[in-house]
């Protein structure tokens, strides 16, 4: 019996070590694996970053073009405002007198 019940040990202590063998193949191919995907990995959470901001970047200037498009609906639908711009800039028309206003530095101010 004694002979026996070393056998079935010796099984045992091997099984054990060949589970053993079999996590550490496991392991090491799953370790590969990241290894190998990592930079992909890497690259791709750039070129979603990438992306955002050229989301955002494109929101921008959707809202600047609405800005522009509303300036160019009204300098050509109201002559008021068009009027307004000329004036900003400092004509005047010609029986009208422009005065300015200058800051401490001897520039335009803007009112």
């Amino acid at each position: 019996m004694s002979t026996s019940a070393s056998v079935g040990s010796r099984l045992t202590v091997f099984d054990w070590l060949n589970r053993v063998l079999v996590v550490l193949i496991v392991l090491a191919v799953l370790g590969a694996i990241g290894v190998n995907y990592l930079p992909l990995i890497r690259q791709d959470q750039n070129l979603r970053e990438k992306l955002e901001r050229s989301k955002e970047e494109v929101a921008k200037l959707d809202a600047d073009l609405k800005k522009v498009q509303t300036e160019i609906q009204s300098l050509t639908s109201d002559p008021r405002h068009v009027e307004r711009k000329v004036r900003e800039i400092g004509y005047a028309k010609p029986d009208e007198l422009v005065v300015t206003f200058r800051d401490a530095k001897g520039e335009p101010s803007r009112r």
